[in-house]
């Protein structure tokens, strides 16, 4: 199997300027976009016509009703007859994508393959969809299961099992720190966004509530939004004995990995597969097995990891994933959290572009958005919000209900 490495990454930005011609935007304008930014970065340069293949990843057909898009993909990039596998894994989708392209590489089948992830939001999201990618729609439809009911879920099962005081606290810092990074990403929707609050002003908010009454109203007004945005972003994947007649700064695919669960979240809870009996829903068992295999993969330890672009859209998701990465301890989690250590001085700076929800919520290229910001970190290229150390990061999707976990750690050597 051959070492895989990344050549050129692309997006569409999701600031406030950007996301005002949205309107105007399809997601075809999305795909092109950062399709040929991916190719652009390529910095020793690659003409379109020697990519051999693509993978696309979307959230969902809805009233886009294109099942059969790679035709779609390969006429609008101009590439014709290039084959194009289309795939939808809610917002992992990029992960799966990244996966499979980089097994095309990996095994000789092609030296070069494009990898996109999109998320038009109000053609690929309607009621329907919402109810579907709350769960296994042939239980929950009927039931209007939805997407929301299972963030309510989450947040009051992570009230139980680690105080309602420690989760909010963790929640406002997270959130903060996401403010820090993104108002220094010129691409992200925190780019206009000013913080209504201190940090500090959060946490008394929450001491000074009583256990048995209900946080005030303040603490959500200030708290700082998750920004549900929609674009792009692709990668260039190339075989890494070749990647330095491409660029001078190629990126290692040294780990990678894909796992699966039930989307069905009773099921998990009272029917798991032996493998996955030992985590309960508030774990994510799919992303900790993907980790673990990715890890192994690349020969790292948890000690290894220098930063993370997980899937934190929400502090449900931020602490299972970050888990995940073995770097606190499973029982420390909000601790690490609270103290700093996935912020700009801690010890694993975590969501360095503004985090999902501060990047921006785009379901279908969450994972090729983290993918982008762990590649710009590794070169040394991000700015006002660089980090000190890069030389290893772990990239972590998750979709759905839990269902499926994507891994990458990429390596800068």
């Amino acid at each position: 199997m051959r070492r895989v490495a990344i050549a050129g990454v692309g997006l569409t930005p999701r600031n406030a300027s950007y996301m005002r011609l949205s309107d105007t935007k399809s997601w075809k304008d999305y795909v092109i976009e950062a399709a040929y930014d991916a190719i652009e970065d390529v910095n020793k340069g690659l003409n379109p016509k020697d990519l051999q293949y693509a993978v696309v990843n979307y959230h969902g057909e809805a009233s886009v009703e294109a099942g059969g898009i790679g035709p779609i993909v390969s006429d609008i990039l101009g590439l014709h007859p290039m084959g194009v596998t289309a795939l939808c894994a809610n917002c992992v989708g990029a992960g799966v994508g990244m996966h499979d392209a980089f097994g095309l590489v990996a095994s000789g089948r092609y030296d070069r393959v494009l990898v996109v992830g999109f998320d038009k939001r109000w053609e690929l999201l309607n009621f329907g969809d919402k109810r579907a990618i709350g769960g296994d729609v042939d239980y929950d439809f009927q039931l209007g299961y939805d997407h929301p009911t299972l963030q309510g879920l989450l947040q009051a099962y992570a009230y139980k099992r680690w105080g309602r005081k420690k989760v909010l606290k963790a929640m406002a810092s997270y959130r903060m720190q996401s403010m820090w990074w993104g108002t220094r990403n010129p691409n992200a929707a925190l780019w206009e966004v000013k913080p209504k609050a201190t940090l500090q002003h959060f946490h008394n908010l929450i001491d000074e509530t009583p256990d048995d009454a209900p946080i005030p109203a303040e603490f959500w007004a200030l708290l700082p939004h998750n920004y549900a945005v929609e674009g792009a972003s692709a990668m260039v994947l190339v075989p890494a004995e070749e990647a330095a007649s491409y660029t001078d700064k190629p990126i290692y695919i040294d780990g990678i990995s894909y796992k699966c669960n039930s989307h069905l979240l009773s099921k998990q809870m009272y029917y798991p597969n032996p493998a996955l009996e030992q985590y309960d829903m508030c774990d994510f068992a799919a992303t900790h097995l993907a980790t673990a295999e990715a890890y192994k993969m690349a020969g790292i330890r948890p000690e290894d990891v220098d930063i993370a672009e997980l899937f934190e859209s929400h502090i449900t998701s931020l602490i299972p994933t970050l888990a995940a990465t073995g770097v606190p301890d499973s029982d420390k989690v909000l601790d690490f959290i609270i103290a700093g250590e996935t912020g700009p001085e801690g010890r694993l700076p975590t969501g360095t572009d503004g985090g999902r929800g501060g990047f921006g919520l785009t379901s279908g290229s969450n994972f090729s958005d983290g993918v982008y910001e762990a590649v710009v970190q590794m070169r040394g290229e991000a700015g006002e919000r660089q980090v000190k150390k890069a030389n290893v990061a772990v990239i972590t999707g998750m979709q759905g209900e839990m269902a499926s976990s994507a891994v990458a750690v990429l390596r800068n050597h």
